[in-house]
């Protein structure tokens, strides 16, 4: 490669300016403008080059805002400018980067932090390979790389060689966050001098002895500790809590970030008659004394736990991945204890105003809970402690429902009577915070996180048309369910003897009523599942439409249901979609990206609750639909996926929209007192 610069006066400006001055200048400038300022002047060289690889980030398979068209306008608004990363989007661009890197040794020193986020594989390049390499690369050559994050494909072999990635002496020198799943990888074959970030991810037959203690060398690391993730192999990261052992008891950690993961379970024995804790496959079970300590264990949550050893005032991210199965078996009150006793804390230590923000998830449970149950025993604690905390600016509630909480026809409660339960039961949470003394959490909150919404605080009866699935009396959303019958339907996942194919209730041929749960609820899953914006590593991450999304592998529906044999890539007859066109799958008329849209089209009642009782929101997420305040339309208004259905689609029911008219079927509502026509 030949560099030809050009002449540039003696007494230029350029020349006058200090090395920093230019530095701060580059900021600035975008990527595309730093490769040519490469080739302009020798002296801008190693400033634009140190610049361009800082930060790199690989974004394969993604998408952007509805504002953006293509990657290069995308690239000038928001790549290093915004996000401070050089970005990547193709395997082509990153084969680029990676033969630079190895073909000119002293690239590999620029890098200071790596990037490579979720992909899905790809049909010609096997990625799980080339990441493979890169971290193999990095960790054979780099001297200078202070962070290196992949999503692998490939997870279990990516574990394997993280952990190896992490023993190299070179590496361990400059990184700061460590990834730990034995208690010796945080020390061996060093401490990182930088360490401020740590992951703990042990094997409970580790925990048999008292760990952490803190007044002797390696594990005085934790006091400089600012971010904290406690998780077990089965779960019960607060027993990790409990084996640090403090300088003082009055000493506690001072974290600007924890992250537990603690869910009370037991299982019974094959006799039935005791509790045995479940233990991972991977451990010893002829190992009696690990089975009696694993027994021995009181796994309840304990708020005080978590207290005892953490300043809690001090937190400013908070995420608890918390549950209780014993719930339902034992009734068990450990998850409604911990968080009113959570709640009295932040009473009186003035609602915490160092905590910007909150998350609770659960871990996935098919013994969902029924109505009362779910308010009095999670929704109310819940919901009792959010309201005193006075500094939250984000929160995320995701229960991990698997699936629709469907009730049985004959129950003896009409689809309209369940969609009123459905909304009081909302009301009881979200407006309990609906008061003047809770003002200041509703006009502080600014994002609003729900993944599993519409599974988890959301009651069904197997009548489809009636339900709050079906809120939108558009012929756009019509045409969608007439399109999901032609494409897929009869399924052979709804058994044949269950069906429940009513007589049309009008309209050409509306899809029966269990197919079109299936096969909405399959497309939410994959929204709540695999969509994943890619958020960069930055102290503030607000703005959502500035960053890329990985929407998942495409074609989801198609995969689903018409992929007879997925080692033959044998289809159905009735395929019609366009693979070898729209190989992607984002065409506008995409199966998949019409039901987002109707998916949409749904939630608009359920948008306009969350804009009237948090006021000043600016970012709002639903099963992976993301939306963001408009100041334009007044509004919050979704920005990785259509709005309106697109033209070419709205063409088959141009007749049906001109007669001013509504498709004649039963159709859901929410709160429509609410909102007036």
């Amino acid at each position: 490669m030949y560099l030809f610069y050009f002449l540039i006066p003696r007494n230029s400006l350029l020349k006058r300016l200090s090395p920093c001055v230019i530095h701060e200048i580059l900021k600035y400038v975008t990527q595309y403008d730093l490769v040519a300022l490469l080739v302009t002047h020798s002296e801008l060289y190693p400033l634009a080059i140190a610049r361009l690889y800082k930060r790199v980030t690989v974004n394969l398979n993604v998408e952007f805002a509805n504002k953006y068209t293509n990657h290069r306008d995308y690239i000038i608004d928001n790549g290093l400018t915004y996000m401070d990363s050089s970005l990547i989007f193709s395997v082509h661009s990153l084969a680029r980067f990676l033969h630079s890197m190895q073909t000119n040794p002293a690239l590999v020193q620029l890098v200071k932090v790596f990037v490579f986020d979720k992909c899905h594989n790809d049909p010609v390049v096997d990625i799980s390979v080339i990441q493979a390499k890169i971290i193999e690369f990095f960790g054979e050559n780099s001297h200078q790389i202070n962070f290196l994050h992949i999503t692998f494909i490939d997870f279990s072999q990516g574990i394997a060689k993280l952990t190896k990635f992490l023993r190299n002496n070179n590496i361990r020198n400059r990184i700061f966050k460590l990834f730990v799943t034995k208690t010796k990888d945080l020390y061996f074959p060093s401490v990182p001098k930088s360490l401020t970030n740590l992951f703990l991810m042990l094997d409970e037959a580790e925990m048999m002895e008292d760990l952490f203690d803190m007044t002797k060398y390696p594990y005085d690391i934790f006091r400089s500790l600012l971010t904290l993730t406690c998780n077990t192999n089965n779960q019960i990261g607060l027993e990790i809590i409990k084996s640090i052992r403090l300088f003082d008891k009055d000493m506690k950690l001072k974290l600007r970030e924890l992250t537990v993961f603690h869910c009370h379970k037991q299982t019974f024995n094959s006799e039935g008659d005791e509790f045995q804790f479940f233990i991972d496959n991977k451990i010893n079970h002829d190992d009696k004394n690990l089975i009696k300590y694993m027994n021995a264990l009181d796994k309840r949550l304990s708020f005080h736990v978590i207290h005892e050893k953490i300043d809690i005032t001090h937190l400013s991210h908070l995420c608890l991945k918390i549950d209780c199965v014993d719930r339902c078996h034992n009734s068990c009150l450990c998850f409604e204890t911990f968080f009113e006793q959570f709640a009295l804390f932040s009473e009186k230590n003035g609602g915490l105003p160092n905590l910007k923000s909150f998350g609770l998830e659960s871990f996935p449970n098919l013994e969902w809970l029924r109505p009362h149950q779910i308010l009095e025993n999670v929704l109310t604690p819940v919901g009792s402690f959010i309201r005193t905390l006075t500094g939250i600016t984000k929160l995320c509630i995701d229960f991990s429902t698997p699936g629709f909480k469907m009730f049985e026809s004959r129950m003896g409660m009409s689809t309209e009577m369940l969609n009123k339960l459905n909304e009081r039961l909302m009301d009881a949470f979200f407006l309990c915070l609906f008061t003047n003394s809770h003002r200041k959490l509703l006009g502080g909150l600014r994002t609003l996180h729900l993944p599993d919404f519409l599974t988890s605080f959301i009651y069904y009866k197997p009548d489809f048309y009636g339900s709050l699935l079906h809120t939108c009396e558009c012929w756009g959303c019509d045409l969608v369910l007439r399109k999901l019958r032609s494409m897929f339907f009869p399924l052979h996942e709804v058994d044949q003897s269950e069906r429940r194919d009513h007589e049309p209730y009008g309209g050409d041929d509306p899809i029966a009523e269990e197919s079109a749960f299936y096969l909405i609820g399959y497309m939410l899953g994959k929204l709540q599942a695999d969509r994943e914006v890619c958020v960069p590593i930055k102290e503030k991450t607000t703005h959502y439409a500035n960053y890329p999304i990985y929407k998942g592998q495409p074609h989801t529906l198609h995969n689903g249901f018409h992929v007879k044999n997925p080692d033959t890539l044998e289809v159905s007859e009735k395929c019609t979609c366009d693979l070898e066109g729209d190989p992607c799958g984002k065409s506008p008329v995409n199966i998949d990206n019409l039901v987002s849209t109707y998916i949409v089209h749904q939630l608009e009642p359920i948008i306009r609750y969350f804009s009237i009782i948090f006021f000043k929101l600016d970012s709002l997420m639903i099963h992976g639909i993301y939306y963001e305040y408009s100041v334009e339309h007044h509004r919050l208004m979704p920005i990785f996926d259509r709005l309106e259905y697109p033209e070419e689609f709205m063409a088959e029911v141009k007749q049906e929209v001109a007669s001013g008219t509504a498709p004649d079927l039963p159709f859901g509502s929410f709160k429509k007192s609410l909102y007036p026509e």
